[in-house]
């Protein structure tokens, strides 16, 4: 499976042997004082039990634009059902059908307490839902009649009253801290624990399976996470490097680099659930290449933020997300031998070298072997452009880029051709790689 290929769901098994617990649900047995033979089970990692409540769609609403509700934690993916879709939610309220609950959860408190009194929520699960209930109540879909749709039906006004005082069934843990979260939000999606056994039985479409992915907890994701953070941010790639990255494309990205560079030379870009068997590995990240992936990241956000050496990047078209996790790997190779000015010129021969034999430039076996070839077999050294000053290695140079003009982001799933629209930066970490 690619980074942007989808896969179908496949049949569910009803043997409970496939599911081993995790390894914050697991159970121990015991003798008790009592009898010999009686066994007492103790089960560890247990939740507080969560609290079962409901609230009116209209309250739920003010919350989210009170800045109340949190409705995008790093495991969450972006909104993305359609129109219909949303309305299809709306009439199923308006009709009584039942919506599974909004589970909230948050460090320390599910519902924790801000300065001045108000009740701060996250969202665990159901983020679709509630952004379909805002858009219906600020009027933006449905019922709200324009010049350019008079055929359009209106809702009246005592069906918008009824929808607003529909009461919302809701769960909420306290107690819990992010990984939990993440861990309820991978059980929620599966309905069970997420396992290295489960991978190749749970694939879902793409966008569900980066979900899950973001929700792995452990010592691997948190470091890709951390560089994520980072290259989204307003000191990373977000206007200066111009990348499919829609729809957490860009932890999957990250993490094939992680993957790619520690398994180095194997010649392979990580299929989904290999990439979630890696990411769920328990052992620590060792420091060796935790500082290689934050040195190949340094150097990449240098090369992109510099107008002397980003011509390569965004010339003659956008980077597809193949292309950025193979100028990664690029970049991981050669930053000990190579200038900045050479790793640019080398990265705009490798995507030349590749666009003159395919025309669309996909994750797949054959792009993935083309680019590498390139690396191990094609790349001159010799040929590359030089900086005139001696052409001091791209590694020992981590000084901060120079502002320039940004470049016009996209945010779709294609990987060519799309339409810009804005991009909102995600969360930045407060130490940056420069």
């Amino acid at each position: 499976m690619s980074l942007s290929d989808f896969s179908d769901l496949t049949d569910l098994s009803s043997d409970d042997d496939d599911f081993p617990p995790s390894k914050t649900s697991r159970t121990t047995t015991r003798t008790s004082k009592k009898g010999k033979g009686t066994k007492e089970y103790k089960i560890s990692g247990v939740l507080r039990a969560p609290r079962t409540t409901s609230y009116t769609a209209k309250s739920l609403y003010d919350q989210i634009i009170e800045n109340a509700i949190d409705l995008d934690p790093e495991y969450q993916r972006d909104v993305v059902w359609p129109e219909p879709k949303q309305s299809g939610l709306i009439d199923s309220m308006l009709r009584n059908y039942y919506m599974p609950p909004i589970i909230f959860g948050k460090e320390s408190l599910a519902v924790s307490t801000a300065d001045d009194g108000s009740e701060l929520r996250t969202c665990i699960d159901g983020k679709q839902r509630l952004t379909s209930i805002q858009r219906f109540t600020n009027e933006r879909l449905w019922y709200k009649g324009s010049a350019s749709n008079s055929r359009r039906k209106l809702l009246p006004k005592q069906l918008i009253h009824q929808f607003s005082n529909k009461q919302i069934v809701c769960v909420e843990y306290s107690d819990i801290n992010p990984d939990q979260e993440r861990e309820i939000f991978q059980r929620v999606q599966l309905g069970v624990a997420l396992t290295p056994a489960g991978q190749h039985r749970f694939f879902i479409l793409d966008a569900h399976l980066v979900e899950r992915m973001q929700a792995i907890v452990g010592p691997w994701p948190t470091i890709i996470r951390e560089i994520q953070s980072q290259v989204l941010g307003e000191d990373g790639f977000h206007g200066y490097l111009d990348w499919g990255h829609a729809r957490g494309r860009d932890f999957q990205c990250v993490a094939s680099i992680g993957y790619l560079i520690e398994n180095h030379p194997k010649p392979a870009v990580p299929s989904a659930p290999t990439l979630e068997k890696w990411l769920l590995k328990s052992d620590p990240v060792s420091p060796k290449l935790r500082e290689d992936l934050l040195d190949t990241f340094r150097v990449f956000l240098t090369l992109a933020r510099d107008q002397k050496y980003s011509r390569s990047l965004n010339k003659p078209t956008r980077v597809s997300p193949i292309e950025f996790v193979m100028i990664g790997v690029l970049i991981y190779l050669f930053r000990d031998r190579l200038s900045l000015t050479q790793l640019s010129s080398a990265i705009e021969k490798m995507r030349k070298d590749v666009r003159d034999d395919h025309q669309d430039i996909r994750a797949n076996g054959r792009i993935t072997k083309h680019m590498l070839s390139f690396m191990t077999k094609r790349l001159k050294i010799s040929e590359l452009k030089t900086d005139g000053e001696g052409d001091k290695p791209a590694a020992g140079k981590h000084t901060k880029a120079k502002k320039r003009k940004r470049v016009a982001e996209y945010d779709d799933d294609s990987e060519e051709e799309e339409k810009p629209r804005k991009v909102t930066a995600s969360k930045v970490s407060s130490e940056p790689f420069y």
